[in-house]
């Protein structure tokens, strides 16, 4: 029998991971539009990708309204450079919309 990839566990959806990842490298990964460009990459005198300004987190690394939970601890986004996910993990990442 043959072994299985390593994976971890994103909302759900097995996705391979060979090496573990940081919390922002995997949000960075999520949240990226269509054309394969991050949602928070920052440009010159504005927001990432034309959105709105205040949108986005002052640091551009992920857009305002981000959370994430890795095997049911919730990890302030503060720490999310410098905390792995590893294969097995869990992984939740949840953003918040507003509207009616």
């Amino acid at each position: 029998m043959t072994p299985t990839a390593p994976t971890v566990t994103v909302n759900g959806v097995e996705r391979p991971l060979t090496d573990p990842v940081s919390v922002a490298a995997l949000v960075t990964e999520l949240l990226a539009d269509d054309a394969g460009t991050p949602v928070a990459a920052p440009t010159p005198g504005g927001a990432p990708d034309g959105g709105a300004a205040n949108d986005h987190a002052p640091n551009g690394d992920a857009p305002n309204g981000v959370a994430v939970a890795v095997d049911d601890a919730i990890v302030p986004r503060g720490l999310w450079g410098s905390t792995l996910v590893r294969a097995g993990a869990r992984v939740e990442v949840v953003t918040a919309v507003q509207g009616g």
